[in-house]
């Protein structure tokens, strides 16, 4: 059986086509007419590229070029008894330009065409935006290539207080930690969680393609968005940037208020260089940057004994990039790419897990973050109907915080009354790495009008993390009415496999788990004439969860997500489609599940009035209302029926070009779950499980007393979109997009990061089904308040960005927005978790944030040094208006649980500001290109 299976891999590579090639290149297609548009068969078609490239028309005049780095390239076309003609085409990263070239009789003199091949790609279903350099180079964003993922439409930033930079994206609904990032066809999504897993500046970057629906089957791992990079090469001539950046708070205006602000100034500086050439004319291609990323934050303390005094928190990135291209012959490439962004952060820490709401010895130390990329790509085609692509990289990153000195090594104590100020020690300690494999193989086939596709992808994750509390044990504070004098104490802390709730000894968690992921897809693009094209296929993944043991957790794999699209060129001139899509899209589940369900993760919740003591007191516990308890063990048993997490999704669009590089379009979208993965209390012991919401195993769950069960609820999210939009590619010195998107995103679960509810990221083990009670006010059980309009949930949002060259050479760049608000919602707090776990209100119930407006412009002026060598003066301006609107209000109704249904709320920043757009601010900059 395993033979025949291996035979039958075989086969399917031999004859199908993959995904790797889009994720670095794009492809070409035309037709070559004469003046009356009959095709012309036998027309020889130059791709000026270095080498150059030929082909043949076919009999039906049509011709094809594979893999092409994306570029503007000129095209020549020559036929006997035909005048030759030229002209350019831009062809862009991910995407099939087509073209047509129409020729003249001999008699009349050649002819140079200089309007460019049709905007829209008539070949595709899918959603998908690309910006290039020009764009890259002159919007107002920031220096992260994320940022400038956010003039797509459908693209927005994530409605979470933890999102304070306005990085973190969602596409269409999907929370911040459901996209896939590639760079140089390298998987770099952060693999503990699922966000952006590799910082790069623009001066690295070639092309930016984002994928927002619709993409076919050579595509998965990812129930948002595909955000597709590709860095600079080198070519025959050498060229490069010496570059750097700077802005500061003595170039911003006055920040308004927000709940517990803390930034007092900052200072960021980025420097670097760049330099592309050859090592061997038309052959042998380099590129190297670097770029030295430096950030200082001086914080105002909020609260205590020093509150209103200043500490700093530090950062340094050394970002860089390098690639080899080898050019074996036309049509035939080897890169090989490098990249790094290890990130060091000292003095306080302010992030999810610690605050600077305490003493010195509890906020100052030191993270790393960051890591190293390698990736070997071959690209070929063989003759005139073969392509080929094999991969192998590795990505590397870590994530680890520790305290600055020993000193910070005991242990902590938050005081819940007093806004859980921080005494004593560090709390959290972690060492985090990460080391992914990943090795891709494909093969093209052009059967008549099908192009067969296929593909392999086999990936390989690894981890090795420890997790502590600085001291043993980190301690929270409550007083009770019943006996204020007396306090109680609740330790948190890491214990032993086999601690009892009567004897848990403190400990520290050590995981070495893995991932194996293998991935198959097959699909073909069949043209069914010169109007209709239809897309079709089906991708496998399977996902093997292994705990440190060796031993497999979970095997999920029957995970078949279907595609179909369908594509009408009304009038055949590739200016206008009509189209639609359905999809089935898994998710790649991260690494956090492995480690913190499979690998001894047993964390006690012990209650007593001693501060040091970890023995349980009932009358403690009988006056705090909360049990002692293990949560947690060494495999949190999985429901052997588990199926993997996934979205469904309809589209349905038509687009025009209304004029050379002009088209506007209007698309209707769908996303709801279709499953999702979760875990809850499954037993009194306080043991997890992992199931599917609402089925097998996971058809009930307890009360927070274990007194009772309910049937649990399924997850729902569903997003519905009707989306309009305008795109000018870039011609006669300006381009622009513009959007506007009426959306409704509804249900009872957020996805994969959930504000409020959730300290940081737990994807698919958040703490959303761990008991019903979450699910209502924790009050009355009858009654489900966890329903309603979703944290990103955004009815109305409208974008503009472009860019224009003026003739005086000064180049400028701007984005504006604006869209409606997020839903506020009152939450209520729970002692036995130690935050914010109840929906005392159904979502939305308590209104709507602010909407939010805002323009950012960019200007460059370039001065000429010497022949060949220019000087581009930047100056950035974001937030111009300074409307400084409330992104997101404090909605914690109450510091403890007693206080969740009193009539005034007890926490005195309710429904103030957490965040808001960013004041008006400028950033300086300076790039010296020759």
């Amino acid at each position: 059986m395993r033979s025949l299976r291996v035979f039958s891999l075989a086969i399917l590579l031999l004859i199908s086509t993959a995904a790797l090639a889009q994720l670095t290149t794009g492809n070409l297609t035309g037709t070559a007419v004469d003046n009356q548009g009959a095709s012309l068969p036998g027309v020889t078609v130059t791709l000026m590229s270095s080498p150059p490239q030929v082909q043949v028309t076919n009999a039906e005049g049509e011709f094809r070029f594979f893999s092409l780095p994306p570029a503007t390239y000129t095209i020549k076309a020559q036929l006997e008894g035909f005048g030759s003609t030229q002209q350019p085409v831009t062809v862009n990263l991910g995407r099939t330009t087509s073209t047509v070239i129409t020729m003249s009789p001999a008699i009349q003199e050649d002819i140079t065409v200089t309007a460019e091949a049709p905007l829209l790609d008539t070949r595709s279903a899918s959603i998908d935006t690309n910006l290039g350099a020009v764009a890259i180079e002159t919007l107002p964003t920031g220096r992260n290539y994320s940022s400038i993922a956010q003039v797509v439409p459908g693209v927005a930033s994530d409605a979470n207080p933890g999102n304070k930079d306005q990085n973190t994206i969602t596409v269409y609904g999907s929370s911040g930690a459901e996209n896939a990032y590639y760079v140089d066809g390298v998987n770099t999504t952060n693999l503990e969680y699922g966000f952006q897993g590799k910082e790069l500046n623009f001066e690295f970057i070639r092309e930016v393609n984002v994928k927002t629906g619709g993409y076919e089957a050579e595509f998965g791992r990812a129930t948002g968005g595909i955000v597709n990079v590709i860095t600079k090469s080198g070519g025959n001539e050498l060229s490069g940037d010496v570059f750097g950046y700077r802005d500061s708070d003595s170039l911003q205006t006055d920040a308004k208020e927000v709940v517990d602000a803390t930034l007092a100034g900052f200072t960021r500086s980025d420097y670097g260089a760049d330099v592309g050439g050859f090592i061997v004319h038309d052959k042998l291609w380099f590129f190297a940057a670097y770029d030295r990323v430096q950030n200082s934050i001086d914080n105002i303390l909020p609260e205590g004994p020093r509150a209103g005094s200043i500490e700093t928190s530090d950062s340094a990135r050394d970002l860089g990039s390098a690639k080899l291209t080898y050019n074996a012959a036309a049509g035939q490439s080897l890169v090989f790419t490098f990249l790094q962004d290890p990130r060091i952060d000292t003095g306080a820490i302010n992030d999810a897990s610690h605050t600077l709401i305490g003493d010195p010895s509890t906020y100052l130390g030191r993270q790393d973050f960051g890591g190293h990329d390698y990736a070997l790509r071959y690209d070929g085609v063989i003759g005139s109907a073969w392509v080929l692509s094999a991969q192998a990289a590795r990505h590397q990153e870590s994530n680890s915080v520790g305290p600055s000195t020993s000193t910070g090594d005991t242990v902590q104590f938050r005081d819940a009354a007093n806004k859980f100020y921080q005494t004593g020690g560090f709390g959290l300690i972690q060492d985090k790495n990460f080391d992914r494999h990943h090795y891709t193989g494909s093969a093209m086939r052009l059967l008549g009008n099908h192009e067969l596709k296929g593909g392999i992808e086999y990936e390989d994750d690894k981890a090795e993390v420890t997790k502590r509390m600085s001291g043993g044990q980190q301690v929270t504070i409550f007083t009770k009415d019943v006996n204020p004098s007396k306090k109680i104490y609740s330790h948190f802390y890491w214990t032993t496999p086999s601690a009892t709730i009567g004897n848990a000894p403190v400990s520290q968690l050590n995981a070495s788990p893995e991932h194996k992921i293998t991935s198959l897809y097959l699909q073909d693009r069949w043209s069914v004439n010169s109007n209709l094209v239809l897309t079709y296929g089906v991708r496998w993944d399977k996902q093997e969860i292994i705990d440190a043991s060796g031993v497999t957790q979970i095997n999920l794999d029957k995970d078949f997500a279907p595609r179909l699209g369908l594509v009408w060129d009304p009038d055949g001139t590739h200016r206008s489609r009509v189209f639609a899509s359905y999809g089935r899209y898994y998710e790649e589940i991260p690494m956090d599940l492995v480690i913190r369900s499979f690998s001894y993760e047993r964390q006690p919740r012990i209650i007593n009035y001693s501060p040091t003591s970890t023995t349980p007191d009932p009358a403690a516990e009988a006056d705090l209302d909360t049990d002692s308890a293990i949560l947690g063990g060494f495999t949190e048993p999985s429901d052997p029926d588990l199926e993997n997490q996934y979205i469904n999704e309809y589209l349905l669009g038509y687009e025009r070009e209304v004029r050379n590089d002009v088209s506007i379009g209007v698309k209707g979208i769908y996303r709801n779950y279709g499953q999702v993965i979760e875990d809850f209390l499954c037993d009194k012991d306080g043991t997890y499980c992992i199931g599917n919401p609402g089925e097998g195993i996971m058809k009930q769950a307890f009360t927070l007393d274990y007194k009772h069960q309910f049937d649990v609820p399924k997850a729902k999210r569903v997003f519905k979109g009707v989306q309009l939009t305008a795109t000018k590619r870039f011609s006669n010195h300006w381009q622009a997009i513009a959007s506007y998107l009426y959306s409704r995103l509804d249900g009872n679960f957020d996805g994969e990061y959930a504000p409020f509810t959730n300290v940081g990221a737990d994807p698919n083990i958040t703490a959303a089904y761990d008991y019903y009670d979450f699910f209502t006010n924790g009050d009355d059980l009858t009654k489900i308040t966890n329903r309603g309009p979703l944290s990103n949930d955004r009815r109305h949002s409208f974008k503009m960005s472009g860019t224009y060259e003026t003739p005086w050479k000064l180049s400028i760049g701007a984005s504006a927005y604006w869209r409606s608000g997020t839903p506020v919602t009152r939450y209520g707090f729970s002692d036995a978790y130690g935050r914010y776990e109840f929906f005392l209100t159904t979502r939305g119930a308590e209104g709507r944030t602010p909407s939010n407006y805002d323009v950012d412009v960019h200007l460059g002026y370039p001065i000429e040094l010497a022949r060949g060598v220019r000087v581009n003066l930047l100056l950035d301006v974001f937030s111009l208006l300074d409307t400084q609107r409330a992104v997101l209000l404090d909605q914690r109704y109450a510091f403890e649980e007693a206080d969740n249904l009193k009539p005034m709320s007890s926490n005195p920043d309710y429904r103030n500001a957490v965040l808001r757009t960013p004041p008006t601010s400028a950033r300086l900059g300076v790039r010296i290109s020759f």
